[in-house]
């Protein structure tokens, strides 16, 4: 056993080491990329398709494998980020202040470009920062938008205001690496009691148009009972006439046949005395 056979170490044995090193050099450095997520390997230059030269290369979706001491790997989430966006006294056009709630959703943008952007300014920061930095941003610009549009054009349109907003927020987004998929404001206030007024205001137009179109239903209900009554008036006058014309006719047809009848009597007896 003391010999040099009795250091040799069986097959079976250095397959199992050599398996075990190897299956924990590939979960060390043999990297897994999620479709939600990016892996961003930062430790060596590389030029991008633009011609830029960044200290990095970004992994999205599959596997890659980090080369030890060299690189480092860092991962970046590509899920969607909701955000709650309030703002206080934001002028609108006219100096009306108003509290504006929304909610939007962003996300890290997962062309090339825009993923450059997002890894150079959020890669070493926490995810709860690079939320602040986009509803930060998205408020920015509400303000921005609010100042050119009326309040009765952001109470009553707020498809077109969330509209606005998108095409205001979108440059600065992209230069963020972020994009906004959805927005939609939920409430539209103001503590100076304008919003209401408003709504006090046209609520009375729609109950004074609705009076008035019913008053005016019922004068030419009225006019039209009136018209119909005169009608019948001016029938039951026609009528009325034609049987008195008729019985005067009657009357004087038998007067004449009596007046007829007493000639021919007299003319007879007349006669009848000559005789």
């Amino acid at each position: 056993m003391g010999g040099p056979l009795g250091w040799f170490i069986p097959i079976p044995v250095v397959a199992v080491v050599l398996f075990i090193v190897i299956a924990i050099f590939l979960s060390r450095y043999l990297l897994i990329c999620h479709p939600n997520e990016v892996i961003i390997l930062s430790g060596r230059k590389r030029k991008l398709s633009d011609g830029k030269v960044v200290g990095y290369r970004i992994i999205q979706g599959g596997k890659a494998f980090r080369i030890p001491i060299i690189e480092k790997a860092a991962r970046m989430s590509l899920e969607t980020i909701p955000l709650e966006l309030s703002v206080k006294n934001a002028y609108s056009k006219g100096g009306i202040p108003l509290k504006v709630d929304a909610i939007a959703n962003v996300k890290i943008q997962s062309d090339e470009s825009s993923l450059g952007n997002a890894v150079e300014r959020f890669l070493s920061l926490p995810e709860s920062e690079l939320h602040k930095i986009a509803k930060d941003t998205l408020e920015g610009n509400l303000r921005g938008v609010l100042a050119t549009l009326t309040p009765e054009e952001v109470n009553e349109d707020r498809l077109k205001f969330a509209q606005s907003l998108i095409g205001e927020a979108d440059n600065d987004l992209q230069q963020l690496g972020l994009q906004l998929d959805t927005l939609k404001i939920q409430n539209v206030s103001d503590e100076a009691g304008y919003l209401d007024s408003i709504g006090r205001r046209k609520t009375a137009e729609v109950l004074a148009e609705a009076r008035k179109g019913e008053a005016e239903q019922a004068a030419d209900a009225q006019e039209a009972e009136a018209v119909a009554r005169q009608r019948a008036q001016v029938a039951k006058a026609k009528a009325d006439q034609a049987i008195r014309t008729a019985e005067i006719e009657a009357e004087l047809e038998v007067k004449r046949s009596q007046a007829s009848a007493d000639s021919s009597a007299r003319q007879a007896e007349a006669e009848q005395a000559a005789l």
